[in-house]
């Protein structure tokens, strides 16, 4: 397992403390490799959005969103609604009668044991290339649209968000390192494991049951919970393995061109 890589610049004030927020954050100030730096107040990552507060509502209003682009699959959406304040945003989703907790089906296969859950893990990452696209389309069409300050989110914020969050700054040009660190951010931003135990009903995408994770030993949740490096490394590896290119990936199977990323640069980078 990879050490957690060093917070980017800004971590702190990249992060929104929000009393009933899952890991919400701005996206902007990354360097890319041409001395541009990805606008701050554009684009948000965050987990679940079902347990905002009226004071988390009061701040959001203010940030001015003009679309949500929800990674969850319907009945996660279902069982934890976004409460956003606005509701005349725009909320885009991905429906598909097949779709079921990939994650849950690998948990189940292997031992329920650290080493057991960080196969899983692995195994989970790199198979959401190849079923997230659909989704990622959603969020790649809406940034080339010029459909911001946008929001997008999954359950918890790290696994599908994650993905999404390093592809969006690969195509803006972004080191991997900074990547990488970004996608960690999530281990100082959120206590996954607090949030499970203060939201009774929160289930980070994992189960119709309440507390899917909290019937594991501690040291087996753990790998589930963390932002490993390792999880996101293998995403991308696979990207590069079976497509040549994040660029190829962002073509070929999202229908992402070059037009496209263009347009997104033009928007998203300063």
């Amino acid at each position: 397992m990879n050490e957690t890589p060093a917070a980017p610049d800004g971590a702190t004030t990249r992060v929104l403390p929000l009393e009933g927020g899952c890991n919400f954050r701005d996206l902007g100030g990354y360097r890319a490799t041409d001395g541009r730096r990805v606008r701050p107040a554009r684009l948000y990552r965050s987990g679940v959005m079902a347990y905002l507060t009226p004071a988390d509502q009061q701040r959001l209003a203010r940030i001015g969103v003009h679309t949500i682009v929800d990674l969850r699959r319907a009945d996660e959406r279902a069982q934890e609604p976004t409460r956003w304040p606005d509701p005349t945003v725009r909320v885009l989703a991905h429906d598909d009668p097949r779709d079921r907790s990939a994650l849950q089906g690998l948990a189940g296969e292997q031992p329920a044991t650290r080493a057991g859950m960080y196969v899983a893990m692995t195994g989970f990452y790199r198979s959401m290339p190849a079923w997230l696209a659909p989704r990622l389309r959603l969020l790649f069409e809406a940034l080339a649209g010029g459909a911001v300050p946008l929001v997008f989110h999954c359950s918890a914020g790290k696994d599908r968000t994650g993905l999404a969050a390093a592809l969006v700054l690969e195509l803006l040009g972004v080191a991997r390192e900074d990547i990488l660190a970004d996608y960690a951010l999530t281990n100082q931003a959120v206590d996954l494991e607090a949030f499970l135990a203060r939201e009774r009903s929160a289930r980070l995408g994992l189960s119709d049951s309440s507390h899917p994770l909290l019937t594991l030993e501690p040291e087996a949740r753990r790998p589930m919970l963390n932002a490993d490096a390792d999880y996101l490394a293998t995403a991308l590896d696979t990207i590069t393995a079976e497509y040549g290119s994040t660029e190829d990936y962002l073509r070929s199977v999202v229908g992402i061109g070059a037009s496209e990323r263009e347009r997104i640069c033009e928007l998203l980078l300063t």
